[in-house]
């Protein structure tokens, strides 16, 4: 897709490399329409059972929503044009910005993303066990802590390997707003924050079994991470000079 090309690249819903591959692009359209959809199924059933009123839970769940959007365009923006969302790409198509493969790609990307994020807020708010200790509970604050712990990931790396590390620090705060929202187990997502919270008291308080499960549960989500990393940004082979040291690199 080089239509693009005469498009001013940092504009927002455009990627910044058309020659990146399409299979790329369209895994960022994946990624992110998955997250998105997760944010907005998980904060939406969680909202309503704890908010006093259908209002509340409309206004908590739509403020979840809108930072897990602003975050993710910030950092898979740079690789997809951050739509997630078909009438974006549809109407850049019908406007000759898009050719009709990526335009394909990216749609199914975003309808397979989005029904598979609705399918995991399905499996995290299935039940009301993640309330107690049940095997079903524990599998289920797992799972969520590997969400998270991606989530959170992807918005770090994504945000610096974009070249907009200033937006870093609000794209992670957006993100666990809305996952303490969005995810049974309110979003640790940092075994140092969850080995502190063994020795806290009050809501953040966890025991040290739950800990204990916590702690591989967000490594893992960590690894996912960098491999969706490693798909949307590749690394570009750079030539180090033979002659190189750290003093010369300051001449």
């Amino acid at each position: 897709m080089r239509t693009a090309d005469r498009f001013d690249m940092h504009t927002c819903f455009f990627e910044h490399d058309p020659g990146l591959a399409l299979f790329r692009r369209a895994s960022a359209e994946f990624v992110g329409t998955l997250f998105l959809v997760l944010v907005i199924v998980g904060s939406g059933i969680l909202s309503r059972r704890l908010a006093s009123t259908p209002e509340l839970a409309l206004a908590v769940s739509a403020m979840a929503t809108a930072s897990a959007l602003a975050g993710l365009i910030a950092a898979l923006g740079n690789v997809s044009g951050g739509h997630f969302n078909p009438l974006i790409t549809f109407l850049q198509w019908l406007g000759g910005e898009r050719n009709l493969g990526c335009t394909l790609a990216y749609i199914a990307g975003q309808f397979v993303g989005g029904i598979l994020g609705a399918l995991l807020a399905d499996a995290l708010f299935g039940s009301d066990s993640a309330t107690t200790v049940s095997p079903h509970a524990l599998v289920t604050l797992g799972l969520s802590e590997i969400v998270a712990s991606c989530g959170l990931m992807i918005l770090v790396f994504g945000c610096s390997r974009s070249g907009r590390a200033s937006s870093g620090p609000f794209a992670v705060a957006a993100w666990l707003m809305s996952a303490i929202v969005a995810t049974p187990s309110a979003s640790y997502a940092n075994p140092a924050v969850t080995v502190s919270a063994t020795f806290a008291f009050g809501p953040v308080a966890l025991p040290s079994g739950l800990a204990i499960l916590y702690l591989p549960a967000e490594v893992a989500g960590a690894l996912i991470a960098f491999a969706i990393i490693a798909i949307c940004y590749p690394r570009v082979a750079t030539t180090v000079p033979a002659d190189y040291t750290e003093e010369s690199s300051h001449e």
